[in-house]
């Protein structure tokens, strides 16, 4: 088994990880369906994923130490 302990990753993070998902899919959907706006919600909801999941994991970080 693994030696070291398991670091919990907070809610914040999973969201993130979640609108990252989603929002890949709607721009996705978007270009495929070549629907410029929703392309660009879609780019919105990535970088606010990545934003948040940025944002969370650093504060988690901080916080172990």
């Amino acid at each position: 088994m693994s030696s070291k302990p398991k670091v919990q990753m907070p809610g914040a993070a999973r969201v993130g990880i979640a609108l990252l998902i989603v929002g890949g899919l709607v721009v996705g959907l978007g270009t495929y369906y070549d629907r410029g706006a929703v392309s660009l919600y879609g780019l919105g909801m990535v970088a606010g994923g990545f934003v948040l999941y940025l944002a969370s994991s650093i504060r988690a970080k901080r916080r172990v130490r």
